[in-house]
């Protein structure tokens, strides 16, 4: 009960943020916009928009050639051995927020298939992104759509969120060969719905749950210089113009101090 009537007070004493407000702020952190941009999003994390969720999805298409916006599913077996639920890109829903599930079921809007870490992507580079994602061991390794958007010199956004939400740092530390990044001998059977609408399963590496340093590697990069950081209501757009300068710094550590990125590294962040 408590509970909510937290959630209920943090709502009524948000900030109202108007459609020009969000705008200016999305041109500032940006600079007028960027080819590709993937948005991590937490809308509660800034304040009360005023516009609709659409209205804020036009906004930041705006902003990008190709827009890109995870949908993830995290659709894991319930227990070791066991084939996982199936996941459909056309109806599984994201739980990436209301933002994400807003853009993926627009027209045109393209999905990956993935029963993890799937990507929705609209633009002129939603197909070279997206497929052929359920092909791969792992989610977020090479080849996925995760580094292609690293490939790509593409801009994160991060709306109303930390570096916690930061995908690619699943990348950078597949990139650099940390002995870290996947959970020792957990492969896990994961099911989907293929481009065949027939069911397929995939046998795929599970990203490592053990808890990271994120935030604070975020804090790091925001400090050489790699991050834009626009005040927007009670929060902040924190936006990285170019994911491969980010993916290059982070490699570079990772490979000196495989667990860079884990919260039990005495290593310090610099």
């Amino acid at each position: 009960m408590f509970a909510n009537l937290k959630k209920a007070i943090t709502r009524t004493t948000a900030p109202k943020i108007g459609p020009d407000q969000l705008r200016r702020a999305l041109t500032e952190a940006t600079g007028g916009g960027v080819d590709t941009m993937l948005v991590h999003s937490a809308l509660s994390g800034c304040g009360q928009f005023t516009a609709g969720v659409a209205d804020i999805v036009a906004a930041l298409r705006d902003n990008a050639g190709t827009l890109c916006l995870p949908t993830h599913t995290y659709s894991y077996p319930a227990a070791f051995g066991q084939a996982g639920p199936v996941f459909d890109p056309l109806s599984t829903p994201s739980k990436n927020g209301v933002l994400t599930e807003t853009f993926r079921l627009q027209p045109g809007v393209v999905r990956s298939i993935n029963a993890t870490h799937s990507l929705a992507a609209s633009g002129p580079q939603e197909k070279a992104l997206t497929e052929g994602h359920e092909l791969l061991d792992a989610p977020c390794g090479k080849d996925s759509p995760w580094d292609r958007l690293v490939q790509c010199n593409a801009g994160v956004l991060l709306f109303g969120v930390s570096f916690r939400a930061y995908t690619p740092y699943h990348t950078a530390e597949d990139a650099a060969d940390s002995p870290y990044t996947y959970e020792l001998g957990t492969i896990d059977r994961l099911r989907y719905v293929g481009t065949d609408r027939e069911v397929h399963e995939r046998r795929s590496r599970r990203q490592s749950w053990t808890p990271r340093r994120f935030a604070e590697a975020g804090d790091l990069l925001e400090r050489h210089g790699l991050v834009k950081r626009v005040a927007l209501g009670r929060g902040h757009l924190l936006f990285v113009r170019d994911s491969a300068k980010v993916q290059d710094f982070l490699v570079e550590r990772l490979r000196k101090t495989p667990n860079f990125l884990y919260h039990d590294c005495t290593a310090p962040l610099q």
